[in-house]
């Protein structure tokens, strides 16, 4: 793994953020296997927003090679400057386009799933025989409300990101643009310089 040379900005802010992310579901079919599995799109969704949230952005590059291999730069960069990256090399199935844009769609979504810590949803495998099998959870409420005034209430902007991170988890589609839209709002109050 690589760093900038400080990374006390956005540590903090990976952990808000990993706070978020729960896992990827797993809603695309892999008709050779028959089973279930997280594509890019869902990877994406699983870990964006709460990156985001947290002032990160991710950045995946592929870059040239002479090896006939793929090799892809995922970086997370914060909104301080700090960054941490990584570059994953596979090899490629075809040394053709197809194979490259295969290679491609595969290698972002394992490369952005690793970075960031999230997991695949188990529905298969093993919650099907039973084993490992988690405890049902009853589903924590979400009130808009509270949330509302848990962001407004935020006095710096860890302890908002932290909010947020929190009210994230449990924010119905539904309330997740007026959620963020609030986090942004509060965000840019606090940026604002505090007059003497």
């Amino acid at each position: 793994m690589k760093h900038s040379e400080s990374i006390k900005a956005i540590a903090p802010a990976l952990l808000a953020a990993q706070k978020a992310i729960e896992f990827a579901k797993k809603d695309s079919n892999n008709p050779h296997f028959k089973s279930k599995y997280a594509d890019l799109s869902a990877v994406v969704e699983a870990v964006k927003p709460a990156l985001n949230a947290a002032g990160i952005v991710y950045i995946q590059t592929a870059s040239p090679s002479d090896d006939g291999k793929l090799h892809l730069t995922t970086t997370l960069m914060h909104e301080s400057g700090e960054w941490i990256g990584d570059t994953l090399v596979m090899p490629l199935p075809k040394q053709d386009p197809q194979g490259y844009g295969s290679a491609l769609t595969y290698g972002r979504r394992y490369a952005l799933a690793a970075i960031t810590g999230v997991y695949q949803d188990d529905d298969d495998g093993n919650a099907a025989s039973g084993v490992g099998q988690r405890q049902a959870k009853a589903t924590p409420s979400f009130d808009y409300d509270e949330a509302e005034a848990a962001i407004t209430a935020a006095t710096e902007i860890p302890a908002l990101q932290a909010a947020f991170a929190g009210f994230w988890k449990v924010c119905p589609r539904n309330s997740q643009a007026a959620l963020k839209a609030a986090y942004d709002t509060r965000k840019e109050q606090l940026s604002q310089p505090q007059e003497a």
